[in-house]
């Protein structure tokens, strides 16, 4: 599967339609190359890596870039997204899990990506955890819920959740609509949510 014979990949990712590895280097191309293989037919390419920041691989050929991080798998073509895909298991050289959104024992109830981060509400029975990752780097904010609310102005209007996570002076807002951070009487962040899952 990686190009230099005999190599084996450094980083193991899995979507629900894809594989995908980073592979090491070689003398034509030190920073590494992308795989990726299709589950069903097993077609695969294979692309050399121009930029790594932190867990965030960044493959290039041509007009098509191709991003794989521990949390999403996105493929761009002139810089349109043409394919986004969450990843669901990344595994490290040997053997290790890498990518446990969650804090250990709770699940992911609500996914909402922004234009640099995916956060994740956690839980079992209701929302407890508010994990926050950065689309490049993936450094990570992990919090407890400090409420969630629910509001509508009619009985029509479907419902809009408000998840609320404060560390110090520092607050997160999350809806379906909007990721604000606030810090102080600052805002800081606030982005449109592009997907609500």
């Amino acid at each position: 599967m990686c190009p230099t014979q005999n190599s084996l990949p450094k980083r193991s990712f899995e979507t629900e339609k894809y594989k995908a590895y980073i592979c090491l280097g070689d003398k034509e191309n030190e920073l590494g190359y992308f795989v990726r293989v299709t589950k069903g037919d097993s077609s695969k390419i294979t692309v050399p890596l121009v930029r790594k920041s932190g867990e965030t691989y960044i493959a290039r050929n041509d007009e098509i870039a191709y991003i794989i991080s521990l949390y999403e798998m996105l493929i761009q073509k002139r810089g349109k997204t043409v394919l986004r895909e969450r990843v669901n298991s990344a595994i490290a050289a040997d053997g290790t899990s890498l990518n446990s959104a969650c804090p250990q024992g709770q699940n992911i109830l609500q996914e909402a990506v922004t234009k640099s981060f995916i956060i994740y509400i956690c839980g079992n029975d209701k929302p407890g955890s508010y994990v926050a990752i950065a689309r490049i780097g993936n450094q990570k904010v992990t919090l407890p819920l400090s409420n969630s609310k629910e509001s509508s102005t009619s009985k029509n209007e479907s419902k809009n959740k408000q998840y609320v996570a404060i560390e110090g002076n520092t607050r997160y807002f999350l809806n379906r609509d909007v990721l604000k951070v606030v810090q102080g009487n600052q805002i800081r962040i606030k982005e449109k949510v592009l997907r609500w899952l």
